[in-house]
């Protein structure tokens, strides 16, 4: 009997509902202990707040909106970093609903002062998945090999409420007194390929302009 109390409470005490204080789950000291395999592992629906703080720990910072709670695991240093989005189930319970996580992309350094080194041939080259009627798409380790510096560099791996995932690569080559008008601002977005293991152009800002 006293072991079926002890089941019952431990029951009732998973089930308690979760308080609305974002600094029951804040900690501005608090290590980043996240791999990009635990992230991806993250179960929509499944994992709750409280199972992923007993694993990872509390947040860098925590904020709670109309439409749920907003929490982010940084490494610190503005490079690594964890968004996740979490709403209350029917017993009051913070469970995740979709998150994103930015990672620095492999070959690329994001150098101050950058200075273009684009081409007006090399920017003719590039192909979106949408003109691929002109030509393969564009890939990213292409574009790394020729120009592994950038003004700022981010691959983010985004998972919807669904549990659809999707990878991607943002890179902005801007250098605004450059002698070619498609270089001065130019934003590269990569999406990738689950069958060929590698990211290919999706969007491409010097398509926007003209010589």
């Amino acid at each position: 009997m006293k072991k079926y109390r002890m089941i019952q409470q431990a029951s009732q005490s998973e089930n308690k509902a979760d308080s609305d204080d974002p600094q029951d789950y804040e900690d501005a000291s608090a290590a980043y202990n996240w791999t990009e395999e635990d992230f991806e592992n993250l179960k929509p629906k499944k994992d709750t707040l409280c199972s992923i703080i007993k694993r990872h720990g509390k947040a860098k910072y925590v904020e709670l909106e109309s439409s749920g709670l907003k929490v982010e695991y940084s490494r610190g240093d503005e490079k690594e970093y964890i968004d996740l989005t979490f709403v209350k189930n029917k017993e009051g319970q913070f469970v995740y609903d979709g998150g994103t996580a930015t990672y620095p992309p492999d070959g690329v350094t994001v150098v101050d002062n950058y200075s273009s080194d684009w081409t007006k041939e090399q920017l003719n080259r590039l192909r979106t998945k949408d003109q691929e009627i002109f030509g393969p798409a564009t890939p990213l380790s292409e574009v790394v090999r020729e120009h592994p510096q950038a003004d700022s560099a981010q691959r983010r791996i985004s998972v919807h409420s669904s549990g659809a995932m999707h990878k991607t690569v943002d890179l902005d080559y801007t250098v605004q007194n450059s002698s070619i008008k498609k270089a001065k601002f130019l934003r590269l977005s990569f999406e990738y390929n689950e069958e060929k293991k590698d990211y290919y152009l999706s969007y491409n800002s010097a398509s926007r302009y003209s010589w």
